[in-house]
């Protein structure tokens, strides 16, 4: 007796089986062994990111004109004197972060 007529009759896509449950051999066989393929995933985050990858590039860094300017005037006058202090902590800090 197979599982089917144990529950009685089985109703799918509206239609009613009345006759006992057959089991083909060919069908059963062929799924157990089929392989399990995984679900792709969404494609739209991973376009999403190569847009605004993109669009980031377009946009370039951000500028601060007017103190890039100050700076080579500063360096060009010889007047400009970096702080060792301030330097050192951004290396270390820089140095810091890719560790992580």
């Amino acid at each position: 007796m197979s599982g089917d007529s144990k529950i009685g009759l089985q109703a799918v896509g509206g239609i009613v089986r009345t006759g006992v449950a057959r089991k083909i051999a060919s069908d059963t066989a062929a799924a157990v062994r089929a392989p399990v393929r995984p679900q792709a995933q969404d494609p739209l985050p991973t376009a999403r990111l190569i847009t605004l990858t993109g669009e980031l590039a377009e946009q370039g860094p951000t500028i601060d004109v007017s103190r890039v300017a100050s700076l080579r005037t500063a360096i060009a006058s010889g007047t400009y004197t970096p702080d060792s202090g301030v330097i050192a902590k951004a290396i270390l800090a820089f140095q810091r972060a890719g560790a992580d």
